[in-house]
C-alpha cells in the first residue's frame, strides 16, 4: 500500500508493476559521440598498457645488468706471486676450497713488499696443483679473477684463482731471499679432501 503517489515504481513491494523500458532510438550525433568516447578510453588504456610494459622491460633489463655486473662479470684479471701457506676445504652449506698466499713484490733491490692474499678456487685441477704446492717452499704465480661481490657457492672471497704456475725466473727467486721459509714441511697429503 502506497501512502504517497510519486509515479515511481516501488521495488520493495512485490506486487509493484514493472514498467517496460522502451528502447531509445540513438541519433547519429549521439552515436558518433559515444564512439569517440569509447575509442578515446580504449586508446588511453592501450597507451597505459604499453607504458607499463615498457617500464617493466626497462626495470628488468636494469636488474639483469646489475646482477651480471655485480656477481658474474670479472672486473679485474691479474697475477700475483708468492708462496702458498694454506689450502683448505671450508663451509657449512656450500663447501668451497679456500687458500692463503704470502705475496711479495720486489720494489727495489733489497726492498720486498709482503702481503697476504686470500682466494677461492672453483677448478678441481687448480685445486690439485695448489694442494701439492701447499707445503713446498716453491714460489708460485697465480692468475685470478676479481668480482665485485661474492657468491656463496663460488667461495668465501671475491678472488677466484683460475691458473697456477711455479715461478722459475732465477732473478726473481734471488731477490726474495729475505722471505722466511716455511717451517719443516709436514707429511704432504696426496689429494685434497673431496666436497660432500
Amino acid at each position: 500500500m502506497k501512502l504517497i503517489n510519486d509515479n515511481f515504481d516501488d521495488y520493495f513491494e512485490k506486487s509493484a508493476p514493472k514498467k517496460e523500458s522502451t528502447p531509445h532510438e540513438e541519433t547519429e550525433e549521439e552515436r558518433e559521440e559515444r564512439e569517440l568516447i569509447e575509442t578515446t578510453i580504449e586508446r588511453r588504456s592501450n597507451k597505459k598498457r604499453m607504458l607499463l610494459a615498457l617500464g617493466t622491460l626497462v626495470v628488468l633489463l636494469l636488474l639483469i645488468f646489475f646482477v651480471r655486473d655485480r656477481f658474474f662479470h670479472a672486473y679485474e684479471e691479474n697475477t700475483v706471486k708468492g708462496r702458498i701457506t694454506d689450502m683448505a676445504l671450508r663451509g657449512s652449506v656450500f663447501r668451497t676450497y679456500e687458500g692463503k698466499m704470502l705475496c711479495y713484490d720486489v720494489v727495489s733491490p733489497g726492498n720486498v713488499v709482503k702481503s697476504e692474499f686470500n682466494f677461492s678456487v672453483t677448478n678441481d685441477s687448480v685445486v690439485q696443483k695448489l694442494w701439492n704446492l701447499k707445503q713446498t717452499p716453491l714460489a708460485v704465480q697465480v692468475r685470478y679473477k676479481a668480482y665485485k661481490s661474492r657468491l656463496p657457492w663460488r667461495g668465501e672471497t671475491k678472488y677466484i684463482v683460475t691458473n697456477v704456475d711455479t715461478v722459475t725466473i732465477q732473478t726473481y727467486v734471488d731477490n726474495v731471499k729475505d722471505i722466511p721459509m716455511p717451517s719443516a714441511p709436514q707429511e704432504p697429503q696426496s689429494a685434497p679432501p673431496a666436497k660432500k
